[in-house]
């Protein structure tokens, strides 16, 4: 990587991520002493990130990427963490909205408590309509019902309370929207995705903390 060392600017994040395309696939090693200058994690969060592509409705595989060897020193567990919960949170809001409704939000959480051991709770129906009336109202029209998840990680360490958005489409409900308007309203969604991908991060890298994550999920549309 010592021919880099040009086009490296105070933002290693961003380069990374250009270099890993850049490059022929192959396992690359930076030789701090050819670059004059050490590189953070954060030029391995950034190659890390070059690796994202959404195919999970393409019959061709991501394309395979540059690879580096991850110097010692580097907090592998914090950059991998950060990566993966980058990756969930671009596939959640990538996923259409037929798949990424309410039901396929749970879905997606319960697997990430799964793989992190965290207590994962869900409230619909009369439960909800009685404890949470403004989420069973925005959607109880649609055809997926409207749920509550709540997710919960950690024993000891500060509490933290993560609460993403998880409107997973929003027509406007009885005030139907245009068309125009509402063609990238599966983005509503993004605040879930967000918690749900930073939560990933936090549990990955054994952060010391009790979490919590609050996922109101409503699909704001009519059934027929």
């Amino acid at each position: 990587l010592a021919g880099a060392v040009a086009i490296i600017s105070d933002q290693p994040i961003w380069d990374a991520a250009s270099i890993a395309t850049a490059l022929p696939a192959h396992t690359w090693q930076i030789n701090d002493d050819a670059l004059g200058t050490s590189l953070d994690d954060s030029f391995l969060l950034g190659w890390a990130l070059a690796h994202y592509s959404y195919t999970t409705y393409r019959d061709k595989p991501a394309p395979i990427r540059a690879s580096i060897m991850v110097p010692s020193g580097s907090d592998s567990d914090r950059i991998m963490g950060l990566a993966k919960g980058t990756f969930l949170g671009r596939d959640m809001i990538n996923m259409p909205p037929n798949k990424m409704n309410p039901s396929g939000l749970e879905s997606t959480a319960r697997d990430l408590a799964k793989t992190y051991k965290a207590k994962i709770a869900v409230i619909t129906g009369d439960k909800l309509a009685s404890g949470f009336p403004a989420i069973d109202c925005v959607g109880r029209a649609a055809e997926c019902p409207p749920r509550l998840i709540d997710m919960r990680w950690g024993k000891s360490g500060p509490k933290i309370t993560l609460i993403g958005k998880g409107i997973t489409f929003d027509s406007g409900g009885l005030d139907l929207k245009p068309s125009k308007a509402m063609e990238m309203m599966k983005k509503d969604m993004g605040g879930s995705a967000i918690a749900l991908g930073l939560a990933n991060a936090l549990m990955h890298a054994n952060v010391p903390i009790q979490l919590r994550v609050l996922i109101p999920a409503a699909e704001n549309a009519v059934s027929d």
